[in-house]
Protein backbone atom coordinates (compact mmCIF):
# COMPACT_ATOMS: atom_id res chain seq x y z
CA UNK A 1 0.00 0.00 0.00
CA UNK A 2 1.63 3.19 -0.97
CA UNK A 3 1.12 6.76 0.57
CA UNK A 4 -0.35 9.82 -1.18
CA UNK A 5 0.41 13.42 -1.05
CA UNK A 6 -2.36 15.57 -2.39
CA UNK A 7 -1.49 19.13 -4.04
CA UNK A 8 -4.03 21.44 -2.40
CA UNK A 9 -5.06 24.79 -4.08
CA UNK A 10 -8.18 27.14 -2.94
CA UNK A 11 -9.58 27.53 -6.28
CA UNK A 12 -12.05 24.74 -6.55
CA UNK A 13 -13.93 26.41 -9.38
CA UNK A 14 -11.74 25.47 -12.38
CA UNK A 15 -12.12 21.91 -12.84
CA UNK A 16 -9.80 21.92 -16.28
CA UNK A 17 -7.09 21.64 -13.51
CA UNK A 18 -6.54 18.42 -12.42
CA UNK A 19 -5.37 16.57 -9.17
CA UNK A 20 -2.40 14.54 -9.27
CA UNK A 21 -1.29 12.15 -6.67
CA UNK A 22 2.30 11.58 -6.14
CA UNK A 23 3.09 8.47 -4.60
CA UNK A 24 5.00 8.04 -1.21
CA UNK A 25 7.13 4.39 -1.54
CA UNK A 26 9.47 5.24 1.42
CA UNK A 27 6.75 6.25 3.76
CA UNK A 28 6.01 2.79 5.35
CA UNK A 29 4.11 3.86 8.40
CA UNK A 30 2.22 7.10 8.07
CA UNK A 31 -1.43 7.80 8.80
CA UNK A 32 -2.92 8.51 5.95
CA UNK A 33 -5.07 11.31 7.74
CA UNK A 34 -2.72 13.14 8.63
CA UNK A 35 -2.53 14.61 5.13
CA UNK A 36 -5.95 16.31 5.22
CA UNK A 37 -5.65 17.32 8.90
CA UNK A 38 -4.16 20.62 10.28
CA UNK A 39 -2.68 20.50 13.98
CA UNK A 40 -3.25 24.15 15.88
CA UNK A 41 0.04 26.34 16.52
CA UNK A 42 0.65 25.27 20.02
CA UNK A 43 0.43 21.77 19.63
CA UNK A 44 2.85 22.44 16.29
CA UNK A 45 5.30 24.15 18.31
CA UNK A 46 5.31 21.76 21.27
CA UNK A 47 5.65 18.49 19.14
CA UNK A 48 8.52 20.27 17.49
CA UNK A 49 10.12 20.93 20.93
CA UNK A 50 9.72 17.79 22.01
CA UNK A 51 11.21 16.24 18.59
CA UNK A 52 13.63 18.03 19.13
CA UNK A 53 15.14 17.66 23.12
CA UNK A 54 14.25 13.72 22.80
CA UNK A 55 16.35 13.44 19.04
CA UNK A 56 13.06 11.60 17.55
CA UNK A 57 12.23 11.29 14.00
CA UNK A 58 8.84 12.38 12.84
CA UNK A 59 7.13 12.72 10.02
CA UNK A 60 6.35 16.13 8.93
CA UNK A 61 3.31 17.81 6.58
CA UNK A 62 4.50 20.69 4.76
CA UNK A 63 3.14 23.46 3.16
CA UNK A 64 4.59 25.55 0.61
CA UNK A 65 3.20 28.28 -1.63
CA UNK A 66 3.85 27.73 -5.12
CA UNK A 67 1.62 30.90 -6.64
CA UNK A 68 -0.82 33.49 -6.06
CA UNK A 69 -3.49 30.82 -5.48
CA UNK A 70 -1.91 27.19 -5.37
CA UNK A 71 -0.43 25.44 -2.44
CA UNK A 72 1.49 21.82 -1.93
CA UNK A 73 1.68 19.41 0.97
CA UNK A 74 4.41 17.86 0.91
CA UNK A 75 5.32 15.14 3.67
CA UNK A 76 8.74 14.64 4.87
CA UNK A 77 10.62 12.17 7.46
CA UNK A 78 13.41 14.04 9.59
CA UNK A 79 14.61 15.48 13.24
CA UNK A 80 14.20 18.97 14.39
CA UNK A 81 17.84 20.43 14.65
CA UNK A 82 16.54 23.39 17.02
CA UNK A 83 13.74 24.45 19.41
CA UNK A 84 11.26 27.00 18.17
CA UNK A 85 12.61 30.29 17.99
CA UNK A 86 10.87 33.57 19.33
CA UNK A 87 10.79 34.49 15.38
CA UNK A 88 8.54 31.23 14.98
CA UNK A 89 11.08 29.71 12.73
CA UNK A 90 12.51 26.71 13.40
CA UNK A 91 15.30 23.93 11.46
CA UNK A 92 14.33 20.76 9.98
CA UNK A 93 16.43 17.93 8.53
CA UNK A 94 15.14 15.19 6.06
CA UNK A 95 16.44 11.66 7.47
CA UNK A 96 18.60 11.34 4.44
CA UNK A 97 20.15 14.66 5.25
CA UNK A 98 19.98 15.91 1.81
CA UNK A 99 17.87 18.77 2.76
CA UNK A 100 17.58 21.17 5.37
CA UNK A 101 14.29 23.56 5.89
CA UNK A 102 13.88 26.80 7.77
CA UNK A 103 10.75 26.16 8.36
CA UNK A 104 8.04 29.14 9.70
CA UNK A 105 6.18 27.65 12.25
CA UNK A 106 3.13 28.01 10.45
CA UNK A 107 4.59 25.89 7.05
CA UNK A 108 3.86 23.26 9.09
CA UNK A 109 0.55 21.45 9.31
CA UNK A 110 0.93 18.60 11.39
CA UNK A 111 3.78 16.53 13.13
CA UNK A 112 3.21 12.34 13.43
CA UNK A 113 5.69 10.07 15.27
CA UNK A 114 8.27 8.24 12.80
Amino acid sequence: MQNYIYPVSNNTQTPSKKSYLRPLSSVQSINEAILDKVMPIHQVVRFANQAFENHTPVYVVIEEKQGPKSYTRTLVWGIFNSQVTPKRQVMFTTADKKVTYLLNISQILAIQLG
